[in-house]
């Protein structure tokens, strides 16, 4: 490919942004790992010029930092940004699902319930690979993003950066059944356009998983207490 205007090399840069984000999100790239333009080129087979913008955009959405003489890298995961990003959205979220239950249009409301089946099927055969955009999808429909479009797109980056956060808490037994039920009944209030029960049910779902991922991560949370930010282990398996 010869420049990086046109639709061709938007679509090339778009595919290569999604193959590359979903390899952070899987840990296939770990945190931490370089990344590395030529290699990565090579890998998909195509020029470095869509690739350093996929890294650029990624960069964007908090998966990739850049630094000077070291180039691009995996983002590492934290306990300190995983207590930031759920605690912005608690402070976010909430509300707007409220207003969304209250303003939703029946067309919104059977978007809602069609990404709530999306993710409830991804859930049931364990499909974390998708399960990621989909949770994200469902949860984006219930704050209404006609209603509320700079709201959806601030939640819209916390969602992205919680993702890697959000697949490890559903890797314990159990965890994924629990969060379809958790997701039915946040939707079932929000349908019946119960704002308050919305609400609650909104926030005690972030809360429980910040909470079981605090436990998940119990050491390298009491480091970062004590100023010490240790990086999160990304696969770990509990049963």
């Amino acid at each position: 490919m010869s420049g990086s205007s046109g639709p061709l090399a938007r679509t090339m840069t778009g595919q290569i942004t999604a193959l590359i984000r979903e390899k952070i999100l899987a840990g296939t790239y770990p945190p931490g790992s370089a990344l590395l333009q030529d290699s990565i080129a090579a890998e998909y087979g195509v020029s470095k010029i869509p690739v350093r913008e996929a890294l650029v955009h990624l960069r964007s959405e908090g998966l990739v930092d850049i630094f000077a003489h070291r180039g691009f890298q995996v983002r590492s995961v934290s306990a300190s940004e995983m207590q930031e990003v759920f605690q912005l959205r608690l402070a976010i979220e909430p509300a707007a699902v409220a207003l969304g239950a209250r303003k939703a249009s029946p067309e919104d409301r059977a978007a809602a319930g069609a990404a709530l089946g999306a993710l409830s099927q991804a859930l049931a055969v364990g499909d974390l690979r998708n399960s990621g955009d989909l949770n994200s999808a469902f949860h984006l429909a219930l704050v209404v993003p006609r209603l509320q479009p700079v709201t959806t797109e601030a939640l819209s980056r916390f969602h992205t950066l919680s993702d890697r956060y959000v697949r490890m808490h559903l890797q314990p037994t159990g965890r994924m059944r629990r969060a379809n039920e958790e997701h039915t009944a946040l939707y079932e209030a929000w349908s019946a356009a119960k704002p308050e029960e919305a609400h609650r049910l909104t926030q005690a779902h972030i809360e429980e998983t910040l909470r079981e991922l605090m436990e998940y991560v119990k050491e390298p949370l009491a480091d970062a207490a004590r100023g010490v930010d240790r990086p999160l282990p990304s696969s770990r398996r509990r049963t």
